[in-house]
């Protein structure tokens, strides 16, 4: 358990092409609890996206289903939506942005994954205490995030933020006074139609998000070990090999977050100058390490033809898929859609 003791300042702000797009998996999500709960306002909607065939889908399509959703069901409605976010398993990206130990680690997932998922609207994050967080959304060259998508925004981070750990969280809005006003708290969203604050008179782009403290999800090791045999080069000295594969398994254990030499040390007991030595002493060095790891996760997910490639590149910690290419090719001498061809001629 942790009773919020990050130390580390973060402040995060996305950056991307403009094209308007959405990500495919959250569209799904939005419909899927429609069809559950309101299963007539979809009479007249489009299908479902499938998110394996269909990485993207217009983000036009996405803001019609929110605004029906608000004006029909209301603000709660949208902001429940994100708490169905751990049933999304054929998308990668959830699954590993809920492996997140810490709202950090979240945070930093999310700065790259707006820039996969999302064209015209991003999340600025800035810590405010150990155990607090405030958000602004934003849009980009003109566009502006509408109150929908803010609302379905925040009620997606509260969900991974209580999915990852965080207890006793509560949400907070401004109106435009400036005065703030409870809208979750005690698992329970508390902005409701006779309420007399108007989600219209609320500032929905901004949310002051805070909690008492983390108690990190249990984290199943076992898949990740029985799918993936990783391959390193040969350790001479046997207690260096057990050494190594431990580090190896816990890098791996969450691949999709950007690794850096003293989160390692720290979480696995090393001082950074005795990891680094026990890894110059295996033929290896930490930047080598991770990138191991990341090919060999890259090749086993393209192997399933179902992960698209931006979504790969997400999961292994890229910060774009020109980087993830960039790399793979580097290492296998073909890029990763040359590689996935090449497995299935």
């Amino acid at each position: 358990m942790m009773i919020c003791s990050e130390k580390t300042n973060f402040r995060f702000e996305g950056e991307g092409n403009i094209k308007n797009f959405a990500k495919a998996s959250l569209s799904a999500l939005i419909q899927g609890q429609i069809k559950s709960d309101y299963p007539e306002l979809l009479a007249a909607a489009e299908p479902t996206p499938d998110p394996v065939r269909n990485a993207y889908v217009s983000a036009d399509m996405k803001r019609e289903l929110l605004k029906t959703l608000l004006e029909k069901a209301g603000a709660i409605a949208l902001l429940s939506l994100g708490q169905a976010i751990d049933t999304i398993e054929y998308d990668p990206v959830w699954y590993y942005a809920l492996r997140s130990r810490t709202p950090k680690v979240l945070f930093d997932k999310w700065n790259r994954f707006e820039r996969y998922a999302h064209s015209t609207n991003r999340v600025r994050i800035e810590k405010q205490s150990d155990c607090s967080a405030s958000f602004t959304r934003y849009g980009i060259e003109g566009y502006q995030p509408s109150i929908p998508e803010n609302l379905l925004i925040c009620g997606v981070m509260i969900a991974l933020l209580e999915a990852i750990g965080c207890q006793s969280l509560e949400c907070y809005m401004p109106d435009k006074n400036g005065e703030w006003h409870k809208v979750r708290e005690k698992h329970q969203f508390t902005l409701h139609t006779d309420n007399p604050v108007s989600i219209y008179n609320l500032d929905t782009s901004r949310w002051l998000i805070s909690w008492h403290k983390i108690m990190p999800r249990k984290i199943d090791n076992d898949n990740i070990q029985k799918e993936f045999d990783f391959e390193l080069p040969p350790i001479t000295l046997l207690q260096n090999q057990d050494k190594v594969k431990k580090i190896t398994q816990h890098v791996a254990n969450d691949i999709s977050r950007v690794w850096k030499i003293e989160d390692v040390a720290w979480e696995m007991g090393y001082s950074i100058r005795s990891l680094q030595r026990l890894l110059t002493m295996s033929d290896l060095s930490f930047s080598k390490l991770i990138r191991l790891i990341r090919i060999q996760f890259a090749c086993k997910m393209l192997s399933q033809k179902k992960n698209s490639l931006t979504s790969i590149a997400f999961c292994l910690g890229f910060s774009d898929s020109a980087h993830f290419s960039r790399d793979f090719k580097a290492s296998m001498g073909m890029s990763p859609s040359a590689y996935r061809k090449s497995l299935y001629p």
